[in-house]
């Protein structure tokens, strides 16, 4: 597959967009991540140049980020606490005994939502000591960029927030209800619960809003030149459209959740009609479609009530 851009910036542990997408898929050195929604959400690699998988986390998984040669996660069967592995799953370490949603890691900083403090949002070091409270307010969909947070207050009939790093000058960016915020190119583009789940885009200082896509958004990921989405009202088929939602292609004939980017490809959850549940990866420009897992429902003992909450138990945002 030709090399179009689509790569992880090497100061983040992962991109906005696929935090937004409960951070299911990760990009490291040597290796690919990505938690097995059909496996009891565990964490498999894939050897980027041989194509082989393997098991690397046996719990269940969410907010994937590769940093420095570690991978880092939060281990639902543990309190949902953050645990570190290296490379190839090995050396699985506890770095911050607390309820962590949307991890972000950047600039050896590890931002994310306290679900044990009311889901406020603090600060670890990237060794998990110093952890500090930043913001006091229920929150969720944290994105974190160089010089700024955003993120939703659930107080505030979940209006779009940002603050600096540290805490200081939380500001309201948008009345809009939001969610799946995803930051790029100086804009942060969400869909809008105040308008029918479709997508928008509006400046950090909160000037420019715009619609772009007037349809009932599920699952979004804005990268590179190219917005993202699952339509809710088609079962969840993925489309692309240009950055100004226009140009609009079609990308999957199944339905996805849950859309990542990493190697440049981009990566999606599908089940249909309880047949079968698939994970697959294809070209952004919606060839080259692989089957990355693939799971018949009889072909392994586990029951329907552990695949809903797999999904289900998460945010999407």
């Amino acid at each position: 597959m030709d090399d179009i851009g689509y790569t992880l910036p090497n100061d983040r542990g992962n991109i906005t967009g696929n935090i937004a997408n409960s951070g299911l898929v990760a990009e490291g050195d040597n290796y690919i991540y990505f938690v097995d929604l059909y496996n009891g959400g565990s964490i498999f690699s894939i050897n980027r140049q041989t194509g082989e998988q393997k098991m690397i986390v046996k719990e269940t998984a969410r907010y994937l980020n590769y940093y420095n040669g570690k991978l880092y996660f939060m281990n639902f069967d543990d309190n949902e606490s953050i645990y570190t592995i290296n490379q190839i799953g090995e050396e699985k370490t506890l770095l911050v005994e607390a309820p962590a949603y949307d991890i972000n890691i950047i600039n050896d900083t590890i931002f994310f939502s306290n679900d044990g403090d009311n889901s406020t949002i603090y600060r670890v070091g990237i060794d998990g000591t110093g952890m500090k409270q930043l913001v006091d307010k229920s929150t969720w969909g944290l994105a974190i960029t160089e010089d700024r947070m955003y993120f939703v207050d659930r107080d505030d009939s979940d209006k779009l927030y940002s603050a600096n790093l540290d805490g200081s000058n939380v500001t309201k960016v948008t009345d809009d209800s939001v969610r799946n915020i995803n930051v790029w190119d100086g804009w942060i583009y969400y869909v809008n619960r105040s308008d029918n789940d479709f997508i928008y885009r509006i400046k950090p200082d909160g000037t420019g809003r715009q619609l772009l896509v007037n349809e009932d958004c599920w699952h979004l990921n804005v990268f590179q030149d190219n917005i993202f989405y699952s339509n809710y009202d088609q079962g969840g088929l993925i489309y692309k459209t240009d950055l100004s939602g226009g140009k609009k292609i079609s990308l999957s004939t199944d339905p996805g959740r849950y859309i990542c980017f990493a190697d440049n490809r981009l990566y999606y959850f599908s089940e249909s009609d309880g047949d079968y549940k698939a994970t697959y990866r294809i070209s952004p420009n919606g060839t080259e479609k692989e089957t990355v897992n693939y799971r018949k429902d009889n072909a392994k003992q586990q029951t329907e009530e552990s695949v809903d909450l797999n999904f289900e138990s998460f945010n999407v945002g």
